[in-house]
C-alpha cells in the first residue's frame, strides 16, 4: 500500500504520513525537533525516456534510488514523483547530513564514471532544509524550503552545464 512498485521504497502516501507523524510528535511535545528533509530530482529522465525508451528511464530511475538509499541508508526514502525522491533526516543522518551530501555527490561521480550507458548514470539536483522552528510552523514548511532549494540545484546545474 505504501511501496513504490518501480523502485521498492515508501511511495508519496507514505511520505504524507510520515510528515502528518512527525507534526503530530512535534505537536504533542515542547522538545526541539531535530530533523532534515531532502528533496532529490533525477535529471534529464525525459530525454532519457524520449531517446533510448521508457524501460530504460526504469533503470535511471533505479539506478538513481539505490545510490539515495546506499548513502542515506539509516533515512527513510520516499518515491514522490515520476523521478523525484525524498528524504526525511533525523539522529545520525541529521547530524551527519553535510558529509552525506558529499559523500551522495562523490558516489554519483564515481557511478557515472563506471557507467557503460548514458541511462545507467545518476545526475540529481537535491534541496536539503533543517527544520528551523525560527521560520518553519510546520513540518510542510521544511518540505517546501528543501524543495525551494532543490529546484536553486536544479537551475544551477542547468547553466553550470551551458
Amino acid at each position: 500500500m505504501y511501496v513504490d512498485a518501480l523502485t521498492s521504497v515508501r511511495n508519496k502516501g507514505a511520505f504524507s504520513a510520515a510528515v502528518e507523524e512527525l507534526q503530530a510528535q512535534m505537536d504533542g511535545s515542547e522538545e526541539k525537533q531535530e530533523f532534515a528533509v531532502g528533496v532529490f530530482d533525477c535529471n534529464d529522465l525525459k530525454m532519457i525516456n524520449d531517446r533510448y525508451g521508457h524501460d530504460k528511464g526504469d533503470v535511471y530511475l533505479k539506478t538513481a534510488c539505490r545510490l539515495i538509499c546506499r548513502v542515506l541508508q539509516h533515512s527513510p526514502v520516499f518515491r514522490i514523483g515520476g523521478d523525484e525522491f525524498a528524504v526525511i533526516l533525523k539522529n545520525d543522518d541529521f547530524r551527519s547530513r553535510e558529509e552525506l551530501v558529499r559523500h551522495f555527490e562523490e558516489t554519483a561521480e564515481r557511478n557515472n564514471a563506471a557507467a557503460a550507458n548514458k541511462w545507467e548514470e545518476v545526475h540529481v539536483a537535491m534541496g536539503i532544509a533543517e527544520f528551523d522552528p525560527g521560520c518553519d510552523s510546520y513540518v510542510i514548511d521544511t518540505v517546501r524550503r528543501a524543495d525551494k532549494t532543490m529546484y536553486a540545484n536544479k537551475h544551477m546545474r542547468k547553466e553550470a552545464s551551458c
